[in-house]
């Protein structure tokens, strides 16, 4: 015969059939802690899960051993098993919680973070500082995901000059490390990329693991651009923190620390353009007073006019010397050149004893003896007068 219930009475059936079963009313639950918040009134919520399931949990304030409820930490919960009735969902309800090792992931975590600690991808040397005022940034994260808007707004407000390139990847899931990875590896290839955001929301252990691969590590660690890792909330650490060369706790702070205040810049702009005018104010006044002061000098200055007198009366003999020097030298030359003259003026010549033998018929100057014939009539003249004569006889030298 059927049954026809509302649900809240289904509901309230099944709890009551939980509530009576003692073997559900006292149960020791071994699983990995999960997706952990507390309530602002002290309440625990959690996740307890295996390799194949997992259970929604319940830990009161009044509770113990709220200090391990920590993701990834395996623990031992003592409680019971039933059902919430406002939404139907099964939940185990926990009394204390007892520390039991640590949970697969946070063993993973650990051991991938000694590898790389040990291989140097941590060191605090190799970080750069990130760029004061980038003027490209790239940002890996999902598109769809309330965090790129967090990020663009603060950009906008303090920066809005920066160039932004978005890298839509997969931040969760299966294949969400290999899609980080490439998206760094893209975003290296790109020319004059000043700085990285890797970006992504709070979430469990489970949702941030891939923040914890090694393949995006190692990618972080490649990178030639500058990242900054803004992977959870303030309380989550990841891999990915401990390579990038800075950590911000919330991606709204890593786009803070990514960008300048454009107001803040704008008035050390104006600082230092008010510093830099006084200094060359300073600059020019003090020029000024150097200049006056060298000039007062040079007006005021009063030559020692006897050693200059004296010098130059010493240089005007020492010229006065050398000119007469001169003068007694171009005498002698003038000397000697009038005395070669002498001897080659036409007059003195014929003093000396010459005479000058010319044909009486044309006046022609005798030269050769051989031109004079017997019977020539022949002018012989000195600087004294001249002898007109008629030629008997020539006698050449040979015939002497």
């Amino acid at each position: 015969m059927d049954i026809t219930l509302t649900v809240t009475e289904l509901v309230k059936y099944i709890q009551k059939k939980f509530n009576q079963d003692s073997y559900l009313n006292s149960v020791q639950l071994v699983g990995e802690v999960s997706n952990h918040h507390a309530s602002p009134a002290g309440h625990h919520y959690f996740s307890l899960k295996d390799d194949e399931s997992v259970i929604k949990c319940v830990l009161f304030s009044k509770g113990s051993g709220q200090n391990h409820l920590i993701d990834g930490s395996s623990v031992l919960a003592n409680g019971k098993i039933s059902i919430y009735q406002a939404r139907g969902d099964l939940q185990f309800y926990a009394d204390s919680i007892l520390p039991r090792g640590e949970g697969t992931l946070q063993q993973k975590f650990d051991k991938l973070k000694l590898e790389l600690e040990a291989q140097g991808l941590f060191e605090e040397s190799r970080k750069r500082d990130i760029p004061k005022i980038p003027k490209a940034i790239g940002i890996v994260t999902s598109k769809t995901g309330s965090v790129l808007q967090d990020i663009l707004n603060v950009m906008k407000r303090r920066y809005s000059k920066i160039k932004i390139i978005i890298a839509d990847t997969r931040v969760q899931g299966d294949d969400a490390a290999e899609s980080i990875s490439k998206s760094i590896n893209d975003l290296n290839k790109l020319d004059n990329l000043d700085l990285i955001i890797l970006a992504r929301g709070g979430g469990s252990l489970e949702d941030l693991w891939p923040f914890n691969e090694e393949i995006v590590a190692r990618s972080i660690f490649a990178s030639s651009v500058p990242i900054i890792s803004a992977v959870g909330h303030e309380t989550d650490f990841t891999i990915s923190d401990l390579v990038s060369d800075l950590r911000a706790p919330t991606p709204s702070v890593a786009a803070e620390l990514a960008t300048p205040d454009s107001r803040q810049l704008k008035e050390f702009i104006d600082s230092k353009l008010n510093e830099l005018f006084s200094k060359v104010n300073l600059k020019i006044y003090n020029l000024g007073n150097q200049y006056s002061i060298s000039l007062d000098r040079l007006l005021s200055y009063q030559p020692n006019t006897s050693f200059y007198k004296l010098k130059i009366d010493s240089l005007r003999s020492s010229l006065i010397n050398q000119l007469e020097s001169k003068i007694t030298n171009s005498k002698l030359i003038i000397q000697s050149i009038e005395n070669n003259l002498k001897h080659l003026n036409f007059d003195e010549t014929l003093s000396r004893g010459f005479f000058l033998t010319s044909k009486k018929e044309d006046n022609s100057l005798v030269k050769d003896i051989n031109k004079i014939k017997k019977g020539d009539h022949i002018i012989i003249s000195n600087n004294q007068g001249s002898l007109h004569a008629e030629t008997l006889r020539v006698i050449k030298n040979k015939e002497v």
